[in-house]
């Protein structure tokens, strides 16, 4: 055999070996980027997605309510492969973007709610909504969500068990965040301070609340972290109501596997110490 041929048959060989480990180890498929559009949302998505390839657009600090999308805000929207969101009336500035790019995952959470279930754009405080939205990501993904469902069951009896001794206790709350929430655990919500936080009460809405709060039905009001307690404080004035804080955006949770499952203990959690005697 000549040189020539010699190196003819080793560059085959050589080709030949290449090709049979390109299939005995084929590459790995890019890792899918999902973008949550809130904080609640990026702790749903959590459960299943690394967390080197989750985003979440809204910033902390800064609510859905005050948002407005950046020019680099609408850069991660176009890199990401799946957006979990809450739909077009709780974030009408995305709506827009799920008609211009149909061919991402759009995961809409107000898609998951039934009819006959309360019509409140905060579906993450719902936990048959999170789960489907959950699950849906999961089959995005390519992986399984039964641990996420097991772990937020057994939450759901917890709950249970320490709002009953206080599910008959009215309160009130910052704004109409919650009545998925309520109405699920079985809560005796008695008023809001107000609908949205844009929406200011008149006064005679102020004095109505607080003839509320001074007929004793109301155990306890709930302030808001992302909002100023101004209005608690002017409408609760110097009655003797006890205060508490809920957070419907879990900001101060990190995104972790088991957050949005800690994110529900808690709110029962604060819920229980105020309501409590």
């Amino acid at each position: 055999m000549t040189l020539i041929a010699i190196i003819m048959f080793l560059k085959t060989a050589v080709l030949v070996v290449i090709t049979t480990l390109s299939f005995a180890f084929p590459v790995s498929a890019k890792p899918m980027k999902v973008l949550a559009s809130i904080h609640p949302l990026g702790l749903i998505a959590a459960s299943v997605t690394p967390l080197e390839n989750l985003e979440v657009l809204v910033p902390e600090g800064i609510t859905p309510h005050d948002f407005s999308l950046r020019p680099s805000d609408i850069d991660r929207l176009q890199e990401a492969d799946v957006i979990l969101w809450s739909g077009r009336q709780a974030e009408p500035y995305l709506a827009g973007f799920a008609r211009r790019w149909p061919d991402k995952t759009w995961i809409d959470l107000s898609s998951f709610s039934v009819e006959g279930q309360v019509r409140d754009p905060h579906y993450w405080l719902s936990v048959p909504i999170s789960l489907k939205a959950q699950q849906a990501l999961a089959e995005a993904l390519g992986v399984t969500s039964d641990d996420f469902s097991r772990q937020v069951e057994r939450v759901v009896v917890y709950s249970d068990e320490v709002l009953a001794p206080v599910k008959d206790r009215g309160f009130f709350v910052f704004h109409r965040a919650y009545d998925h929430w309520v109405n699920e655990r079985g809560l005796n919500q008695v008023g809001a301070f107000t609908l949205t936080p844009e929406q200011k009460p008149g006064m005679r809405t102020l004095q109505l609340m607080r003839d509320q709060l001074r007929g004793g039905d109301v155990a306890c009001v709930f302030r808001e972290p992302e909002y100023s307690p101004a209005l608690v404080v002017k409408v609760v004035g110097d009655l003797r109501v006890k205060q508490g804080e809920l957070d419907p955006l879990g900001t101060h949770i990190s995104l972790s596997k088991d957050g949005y499952p800690y994110f529900l203990r808690d709110m029962a959690d604060r819920a229980v110490n105020c309501l409590k005697k």
